[in-house]
């Protein structure tokens, strides 16, 4: 369910190794009527990864992000999810982590 061109209620940032984890909830969300960038839906064949992705992030009022061990190894995700940080300010919490094989420890 692509929504180009829409603002967005959520950014799904997530490794590629967890993407069936993140299939799951972006079916969910989408099921509670949340409009959600997520790279499977929003990306297609010719686009820009980047530009695609910078523009979900500067498009999205909160990203909710599948931390894993997986995840916090990889540059990319580690740049998208500094990306959302920096649209945190005081009194706006943007990011929304979800832990995925990781205990809060």
């Amino acid at each position: 369910m692509s929504k180009k061109n829409d603002k967005y209620d959520i950014f799904l940032s997530h490794a590629s190794e967890d993407k069936p984890v993140a299939r799951e909830l972006y079916n969910r969300l989408v099921d509670k009527h949340l409009n959600v960038w997520f790279d499977a839906t929003e990306i297609t064949i010719g686009d820009s990864i980047r530009q695609s992705i910078e523009k979900g992030l500067s498009q999205s009022e909160f990203g909710v992000v599948i931390l894993s061990r997986v995840f916090l190894q990889k540059k990319w995700t580690q740049a998208e999810l500094g990306a959302l940080f920096s649209l945190e300010h005081p009194g706006k919490k943007v990011v929304l982590p979800v832990l995925h094989g990781l205990s809060a420890d």
